[in-house]
């Protein structure tokens, strides 16, 4: 029998899964995507191995790598997985069989609503003014514990429980009979209740279902509320994953509903909420799905009507449902169809919204006074002379972007997005001399020391030739040369400051601040670009220019950064060789015969330089957190004691005072260190022209575009740069980050194939995009077609009523994002 290793068996279970997606499925494949590659039998292992060679020209059509793929198997084919063995009629203690009756069906979500059982709520028919309806209105209609539990974990009023979306959905539409199911899949079934049993003391409640001779065990924890809920001979719905436990068919906290009071075919699944002890800290309850879909239908029930902002030639026109029919979709849906209407309808809204809110702002914006620049562009061909290369395409028309910006009577807000080694610093260095030329000040905002020390000694070593001065300010700078430098700003002789927070300082004032410039804009809020923005002269706004080196696909960049203007750069440097990239499941610190350990012992042998990256600092003693996450400072120790022993070994994590990590970072980029084990402390912006090797440790705790920032520190010299992710997830969204990892270096097709791993909404299941932005449904990425449809309407409606004084509706919900949740706005 052949030997596979866990990286294949992670990679056979992407494939199985790419193949099922497709419409390509068998037995095996089917039983292998529903159990982690640990839990495959052998027999399973080689019958998944032999389908995916059967399926060979649908796998290869779905991008599988048959290079990855052990060969078939030469021994004959083993049988597939079979079903359980179910008990009948005399294993059971019961002697009558209960058979669900023929017709039995899911009510439909008009039947569902047209169930209610309590009064209309009260509320001035405002989607926003049912913040004021208190959770405990739904008394009588849910039950205490329920209303007790939404109040613990949060959800304490009407607008918190319906704005609490679904983050995917189970289909129920295709009922299984109890006796075919099969351990390791996920179905769904009706039966009878033949039995409840509690364990008080281990807080477990077992509802025995059956329906004709077969029996299946549904098993609850921390739920002694369901012995309550269900009596014998109730006909249920059960939807869940299918197991054995000593040959006894079983589900463990599955979704079961009696028949009659079942939602909708398609059951919603909420992201759920861990209720703690006040005192102790200690997990007490959760907060489940079942509770919130009883509160959820409840609360529709008693929802007779709702305001629409949103004005009918829209409606009318993008053919959505209406604001209260989309809630309704979207918690009671009869298709999975209807519930992506409802839901993009909703994102419709929170997109339009800040659309609008957005043109708000760039109305008051582009009132404010901002600064003529008239640059000749003398002082920035003065510098392109000093380069020993030539810049790209991509940099020279930003160049040109910029200046046309600076040019402008109004201040401008422009983005520079570019791949990891794109150059985007050298655009910012134009920039600033275009301003320095019409004798103005510049800033550089970083939000780490390390990339603003390393900023400053780039731009230092242009501007010396140009007889410019550029200064650096951080927070741990001493008094004396502190004080000198913010003298300098203020009599005008500094050109440009680099640095942190300690820009934002109402100590610093500048005799004429042109360009506020700032790296990794994402890092900084609004309230800190307003600061920054303050220190105009005279009352004049300074333009702004702001840059990052995370990749978002170009389709959507011009949605997720509202009407910034965005230039992309998307072009590398001549002679910048990519970087080779290679998943391995492990790589042991005992095992000097290890890949990575091999390749950092073989180029610090030519005199080059390593990083080792951990996801953690240091172990919490948490066993699964030990296993789970490499620690830095244990890492180090176990390196520089085993597979690395001689070699000078450092480490630089975000716990190390300023001081301490900066003198570790400088003795790394002079060579004085040959491997530094960090953690995600030199994600952005680190350069050190002399490390070839980069080694992430369990590489699956990272995000796609986190590891190509990581794997972009490395190969930025004059030899090439190689990385190995080490991961032995059989995740298949980590699996997927493996192989998009080691398929290509553009930042940008990493952006969209990042876009796809994760979905565009929440029917995906997955965490959206658009949280970090307030909000609550629509997914900035992912909703790109949505959000283009908005901003256009938004453009629409401020042109014909800039302050939407006929739109009073809409113009309630602007208001409201312009004051409490102003932060998500604007990004410039």
């Amino acid at each position: 029998m052949q030997s596979v290793s866990r990286v294949q068996r992670a990679y056979l279970l992407h494939a199985a899964r790419l193949l099922v997606r497709s419409g390509t499925t068998s037995r095996a494949l089917s039983s292998a995507i529903d159990r982690s590659v640990g839990d495959w039998t052998e027999p399973l292992l080689q019958q998944v191995i032999t389908d995916v060679h059967t399926h060979r020209r649908a796998a290869e059509s779905c991008g599988v790598d048959f290079a990855r793929i052990p060969p078939p198997p030469a021994a004959p084919r083993q049988p597939e997985p079979g079903t359980a063995s179910w008990p009948t009629d005399d294993q059971d203690d019961r002697s009558d069989t209960i058979t669900v009756p023929d017709g039995t069906q899911l009510r439909t979500s008009r039947e569902i609503l047209s169930d209610t059982t309590g009064q209309p709520i009260v509320f001035d028919g405002n989607l926003d003014s049912l913040r004021g309806v208190p959770i405990a209105e739904l008394a009588g209609t849910v039950p205490p514990h329920t209303i007790s539990r939404l109040e613990q974990a949060g959800v304490r009023d009407l607008y918190e429980l319906l704005m609490r979306i679904p983050r995917t959905y189970i289909d129920r539409s295709s009922l299984t009979p109890l006796a075919r199911l099969t351990p390791g899949t996920d179905a769904a079934f009706t039966g009878v209740v033949i039995g409840i049993t509690t364990d008080r003391s281990k807080r477990i409640v077992r509802i025995r279902v059956a329906d004709g001779p077969a029996r299946i065990t549904c098993t609850f924890f921390n739920a002694l509320w369901m012995a309550k809920r269900f009596r014998d001979r109730d006909l249920v719905v059960v939807q869940g994953k299918v197991s054995e436990y000593q040959g006894v068919p079983q589900m463990r906290t599955p979704i079961i509903e009696r028949l009659e009071e079942a939602s909708s075919i398609l059951v919603p699944v909420y992201p759920q909420s861990t209720i703690r002890d006040a005192a102790t800290g200690k997990r007490d309850s959760e907060l489940t799905t079942t509770m919130l879909r009883t509160a959820t239908i409840a609360a529709l029930q008693r929802l007779p009507s709702l305001d629409d902002p949103i004005p009918t030639e829209l409606i009318t026109r993008r053919r959505v449902m209406s604001r209260l029919d989309a809630l309704r979709a979207v918690h009671i849906p009869d298709s999975a169809e209807h519930a992506v209407a409802g839901r993009a309808r909703l994102a419709y809204d929170e997109l339009l919204r800040l659309q609008l809110a957005l043109g708000v702002i760039r109305n008051k914006q582009a009132a404010n006074p901002g600064i003529v620049h008239r640059p000749t562009g003398a002082l920035v061909d003065r510098w392109i002379s000093t380069l020993p290369y030539t810049l790209t395409g991509a940099q020279q028309r930003a160049i040109t972007e910029i200046r046309a910006d600076l040019m402008n009577t109004a201040p401008s807000s422009r983005l520079i997005l570019g791949d990891v080694g794109a150059g985007k610093t050298n655009c910012l260095i134009a920039a600033a001399l275009d301003v320095i030329e019409g004798k103005h000040q510049v800033c550089l905002l970083a939000p780490t020391e390390i990339l603003a020390r390393q900023h400053f000694a780039e731009i230092a070593d242009a501007f010396t030739q140009l007889d410019l001065r550029v200064d650096l300010l951080v927070s741990k700078a001493p008094p004396r040369p502190r004080r000198h430098v913010l003298q300098s700003l203020a009599a005008g002789t500094t050109h440009l400051v680099v640095g942190t927070h300690s820009i934002l300082s109402e100590q610093v004032e500048f005799a004429s601040l042109g360009l506020a410039m700032i790296d990794e804009q994402h890092r900084f809020g609004v309230d800190q670009r307003a600061q920054l923005l303050a220190k105009g002269p005279d009352g004049r706004v300074p333009d702004i220019l702001q840059a990052t080196a995370t990749p978002i696909p170009r389709t959507s960049a011009i949605t997720t950064y509202g009407d910034m203007a965005v230039t992309i750069l998307d072009e590398k440097p001549a002679g910048r060789e990519d970087i080779h990239t290679e998943w391995i499941a492990d790589a042991a610190f005992d095992d000097p015969d290890s890949p990575p350990w091999q390749a950092i012992r073989a180029d610090i042998a030519a005199g080059r330089q390593a990083f080792v990256v951990c996801s953690r600092v240091e172990s919490t003693g948490n066993q699964s957190e030990t296993q789970d996450a490499a620690a830095a400072t244990e890492a180090a120790d176990e390196l520089a004691g085993g597979v690395l022993h001689g070699l000078r070994i450092a480490v630089a994590h975000g716990k190390q005072k300023p001081d301490e990590r900066q003198h570790v970072m400088d003795e790394f980029t002079a060579g004085r260190i040959d491997v530094l084990v960090a953690t995600t402390v030199i994600e952005v912006g680190v350069s050190v022209p002399n490390a070839t090797i980069m080694v992430v440790l369990n590489a699956n705790k990272f995000g796609l575009a986190q590891l190509h920032q990581i794997r972009g520190r490395v190969g930025r010299g004059r030899h090439r740069g190689c990385c190995w992710l080490v991961s032995d997830s059989s995740n298949d969204d980590a699996i997927a980050r493996m192989t998009a990892m080691t398929s290509t270096n553009d930042g940008f097709a990493l952006a969209e194939m990042d876009l796809k791993i994760r979905g565009a909404g929440a029917l995906t299941g997955t965490e959206q995009s658009g949280h970090d932005a307030g909000l609550r449904v629509a997914d900035l990425l992912g909703d790109a077609r949505i959000h283009l449809a908005a901003r256009e309407d938004a453009r629409r409606i401020l042109a014909h009523d800039p302050q939407l004084l006929r739109h009073l509706t809409l113009k309630r919900e602007v208001d409201l994002a312009l004051g409490d949740n102003a932060h998500y706005l604007t990004r410039g």
